[in-house]
């Protein structure tokens, strides 16, 4: 959220929105507008969005394969945003290094020109665990198994290269 309110009663700074409660919650750029933003690639689709950003399909236009853009909203980095920055941007390049076939691959990130940092990883083309629990229910405990030992398998090998997976959920668990 940016240190000066608006000088305009009622007025947002952009791709924000009011919400009922009064604050400003990030709208994520329509499909449209983040075309503009990144013309290497054909963006598709939103495939879903949250607090922490957006995902979106696209297509890598230079090597015709299709990828999944995360988008931060410009706040993400908050008051410290040059080491914020240079977290992500070290993060980004060690997840690059990652070769994994239960890890998605990263192959690019950037910063768009209205501050939005980006991540272009690896499209998977299925569900996520939540997605399958919100409508089948309880799994059958060898396929709930299974997954768990393939995320384990995932885990240690990010672990035995440096990299701690913050945010282990069924949502972020593709299949």
């Amino acid at each position: 959220m940016p240190d000066h309110p608006s000088p305009i009663p009622g007025a947002t700074p952009s791709n924000y929105r009011r919400t009922t409660g009064g604050n400003l919650q990030w709208k994520p750029p329509s499909v449209e507008h983040l075309q503009q933003l990144l013309s290497g690639y054909e963006v598709i689709e939103m495939l879903g969005a949250g607090g922490m950003g957006a995902v979106y399909k696209a297509r890598q236009i230079s090597l015709d394969r299709m990828v999944a853009i995360k988008i931060l909203p410009p706040e993400a980095a908050g008051d410290e945003e040059a080491n914020f920055v240079e977290r992500f941007r070290n993060e980004a390049r060690t997840m690059a290094k990652m070769n994994h076939p239960a890890i998605v691959s990263v192959y690019d990130f950037g910063e768009t020109s209205e501050g939005q940092l980006y991540i272009v990883m690896e499209f998977v083309d299925g569900t996520d665990v939540s997605k399958m629990i919100l409508s089948q229910g309880k799994l059958p405990p060898e396929y709930a198994l299974a997954i768990t030992a393939h995320v384990c398998d995932a885990l240690q090998y990010a672990h035995t290269h440096g990299v701690i997976h913050r945010d282990i959920k069924p949502a972020n668990v593709l299949i």
